[in-house]
């Protein structure tokens, strides 16, 4: 008989998406077989980081991030492996199962031979995919990866390989980590302790992340993350954090969940350091700033990851079960009721056994009331958020009437209310009244022969220093005059000296030529010279 499906808390679904790759070969059309060695197998992620032989391989992957080996029996895989999703809404308990399913497409009926193929999954031929052809195919130039950004619904003669997408639904499975008799208790759980925990989770991934990948967020792809996630998802043991029976919580009075949940935490905040290891003293020696960047990195690559790799549903849907884990006899984190769902504030008919139960429920989820503020929290922390919510209006505590949000009080007192204290607007002329901002309007009525007696004693204040800067700027007229005066003389010396200077040039020129000349007219008299000293002879 099927179970029941898991209550609506943990109904969480996420699309597992896999691209089909092939190569053209002339005459042999394309195929996986001509994929390149050094591409992308015939099956990978987006970006080519993982590759498979078959889908069915591929989709186990990433089903269960580093996933289950090709070729293991349904006995040799344990709740580890699982991770909490599966391909089918229900099932027997992953430990209990003598065979997986996830590899079928269908719960009954007939199963065709495209459906053992493609294990249940769907080719993309929507808008929304980008341009396909009916198949869903795209076309490339080859599989760089500025090459798959501009893809084509239609071959071109250079486009040489293909892909399409194929997406399939995988559903979390609560029963993969715990009895059905824990993870249906109750569907609330302590906000503080679920986005403790979902905050740390993300923290930790993400610092693990960069210390594998470096500061670049292209470089963080899915071979290097995905099992990652999947050690931090068996790091949390989901299932065997409850070290204790129900006598110890009947007979202790002072225990507290919390410091378990703790332990959790604690162990989640060495993840980075004990999973990669922290970067060693020469990332430290060639970069001095090593450690800033991290911190600077730290909001980009959470963003990417939460965005791309762990979703704050998912991280919410683990923490839940690890609050029912740990809490699984004390009670301190969520009721006993055997159901709570509800709507958000308990918004039910109140003839409904279930809405009343639901109502009763401490941990049940809310919304803070205050307008702008979209925090959700357990009903218990309500009457705490609402004594320190920065959103909650609040009268002015000048007493001016107005109900101000109590982030912006102390701007408002400051600057906006009608009580505070305000400088009289002709202060820069001398009126030194100080009065409540409500009565400055007034004070300037009130105050107008004063003040013109302000305005007429600085108009005389200008005349004179105007008179003082006018007799300057005459004495500055006549200096500036005997400076001109100065700059023209010595400007016609400087042209005088300039001209002396060529010619004593030139002078030196002709000398050098003249010189010259003798010389080359004693060396033709010697020679004229000795011939006739020859032809005498």
């Amino acid at each position: 008989m099927m179970q029941p499906s898991p209550p609506s808390s943990l109904q969480l679904t996420r699309t597992i998406v896999i691209y089909e790759n092939e190569r053209l070969w002339i005459g042999r059309g394309f195929s996986k077989s001509g994929l390149f060695p050094t591409e992308r197998g015939p099956y990978s992620t987006d970006d080519g980081s993982m590759s498979w032989k078959t889908l069915r391989e591929g989709s186990l992957a990433l089903l269960r991030c580093d996933g289950v080996k090709s070729g293991m029996r349904g006995e040799q895989r344990d709740a580890k492996f699982q991770r909490g999703w599966s391909y089918h809404e229900t099932g027997g308990h992953a430990g209990d199962r003598n065979k997986d399913d996830d590899y079928e497409s269908r719960k009954g009926g007939a199963v065709n031979n495209h459906d053992i193929e493609y294990c249940g999954f769907v080719p993309c031929t929507g808008a929304e995919d980008g341009p396909t052809d009916e198949e869903g195919w795209a076309y490339y130039v080859d599989f760089l990866p500025q090459s798959l950004r501009t893809p084509s619904r239609n071959r071109g003669m250079l486009d040489f390989v293909r892909r399409r997408k194929l997406r399939r639904t995988a559903y979390f499975r609560p029963d993969h980590f715990l009895p059905k008799e824990v993870y249906e208790k109750c569907h609330f759980c302590d906000s503080k302790a679920l986005k403790l925990l979902s905050q740390t989770m993300l923290d930790a991934l993400s610092l693990a992340s960069l210390f594998l990948t470096g500061m670049a967020n292209a470089d963080c792809t899915d071979a290097k993350v995905l099992p990652l996630k999947a050690k931090l998802i068996d790091l949390l043991n989901i299932g065997s954090n409850c070290k204790h029976d129900v006598l110890l919580y009947e007979k202790s009075d002072h225990y507290n969940t919390m410091t378990d949940i703790y332990r959790v935490k604690d162990r989640l905040s060495t993840f980075a350091e004990n999973t990669v290891g922290r970067p060693g003293a020469l990332a430290h020696l060639f970069q001095p700033e090593f450690g800033d960047n991290i911190v600077k990195a730290m909001p980009g690559r959470k963003e990417l990851i939460s965005t791309n790799y762990f979703s704050e549903e998912e991280r919410i849907a683990y923490a839940k079960l690890l609050v029912k884990d740990v809490d699984r006899y004390a009670f301190q984190l969520h009721c006993q009721n055997e159901s709570c769902v509800g709507n958000v504030n308990g918004n039910m008919a109140e003839d409904n056994a279930e809405a009343q139960q639901t109502t009763a429920c401490e941990f049940r989820l809310v919304v803070c009331p205050n307008l702008n503020c979209n925090e959700r929290l357990s009903f218990k922390y309500q009457r705490f958020h609402d004594e320190e919510c920065g959103f909650k209006p609040l009268p002015c505590t000048s007493g001016c009437g107005m109900e101000v949000p109590r982030s912006e009080m102390s701007s408002h007192i400051r600057e906006k209310c009608a009580l505070r204290p305000a400088e009289c607007p002709l202060s820069c002329i001398g009126c030194t009244t100080v009065v409540k901002a409500q009565d400055v309007s007034r004070h300037l009525k009130e105050s107008s022969d004063q003040h013109f007696m302000f305005v007429a004693n600085r108009m005389m204040e200008y005349q004179a220093m105007i008179k003082k800067l006018n007799g300057r700027i005459q004495i500055l007229e006549e200096r500036n005059a005997q400076l001109e005066l100065e700059i023209r003389g010595r400007t016609a010396h400087v042209s005088m000296k300039k001209d002396t200077d060529n010619l004593l040039n030139e002078v030196k020129k002709l000398t050098k030529r003249i010189s010259a000349l003798e010389e080359t007219c004693r060396t033709e008299f010697k020679k004229v010279e000795q011939d006739r000293k020859n032809n005498q002879r």
